[in-house]
């Protein structure tokens, strides 16, 4: 990373933010992954959610060892999730590397994990026998799900365990609102997360109605996230925050505070 890059991300991290937000937040979509650490020490990131007014998170990282230390030192603002990931190859094989479940059980041992993922998986790999096994797993010690996945995988996910919570992050990105609409319908266990789902809004930033409409009949079935994949996105959190603040304006009382907050405290 360029110097001054890394300069400017570090000074962020002791920099309130330049207005303050209108709502308290949790956030179903933060990484604290190693290409971070040498930038952003963990009472840093830590000090940095608090300041941008995320009072609870969804953390994951690669390696998981990113998530254990954030939730060593906030157990009470650290939702862990585990990633199925030892390294950054393993997001590209872990589908189908057995001995990725001796990992995962090992982690999942400590105690600390409310979740499985964020994990990276599609068609092609939807139904491996590994992934057969980490949903298992889910269902055998009460764990969420959180899957960046098309369309079919999210269904086959769903329907592998229908008593396991799974969150579909990003919502699909850009994948059409009606058939997200009908999978909320007909799966009750599926949930989705809103980090880059862009096409929601018009270009000045305003809910499209049918996209205002969806949340609204379903608000207790939605949840915020702003992704911190990479340190960039550490660096532009204020920005991020903000905008979700704006855009949760414009909804009921009763179901901003449910994606903004009351959802994960509900689940976790």
């Amino acid at each position: 990373m360029h110097y001054k890059i890394k300069i400017w991300l570090i000074s962020l991290c002791f920099l309130s933010p330049l207005t303050p937000y209108a709502f308290e937040i949790n956030d179903g979509h933060i990484h604290y992954n190693q290409d971070v650490w040498p930038m952003l020490s963990p009472e840093q990131a830590i000090n940095y959610l608090a300041e941008n007014n995320i009072q609870r998170a969804i953390v994951s990282s690669t390696p998981t060892e990113g998530t254990e230390k954030l939730y060593k030192l906030a157990p009470g603002r650290v939702i862990p999730f585990l990633r199925p990931y030892r390294n950054i190859r393993d997001q590209f094989t872990f589908h189908s590397d057995p001995t990725i479940l001796n990992h995962l059980k090992q982690k999942i041992d400590l105690g600390i994990y409310a979740g499985i993922g964020e994990f990276h998986l599609f068609e092609k790999h939807k139904d491996t026998v590994v992934i057969q096994e980490i949903m298992q797993l889910a269902a055998d010690y009460k764990l969420a799900i959180s899957a960046h996945s098309d369309y079919a995988t999210i269904l086959t996910l769903v329907n592998l365990q229908p008593n396991v919570r799974v969150i579909w992050a990003h919502c699909g990105m850009d994948h059409p609102i009606e058939d997200i609409t009908q999978a909320l319908k007909e799966y009750p266990n599926l949930f989705c997360e809103l980090s880059f789902r862009y096409n929601m809004f018009d270009d000045d930033e305003q809910l499209r109605p049918d996209w205002k409409k969806l949340l609204e009949e379903n608000p207790t079935r939605f949840i915020l996230g702003m992704d911190t994949y990479i340190p960039r996105r550490w660096a532009a959190l204020p920005e991020h925050v903000e905008f979700a603040n704006g855009w949760l304006e414009q909804l009921s009382q009763n179901t901003r505070q449910k994606i903004a907050r009351e959802n994960i405290n509900n689940w976790f």
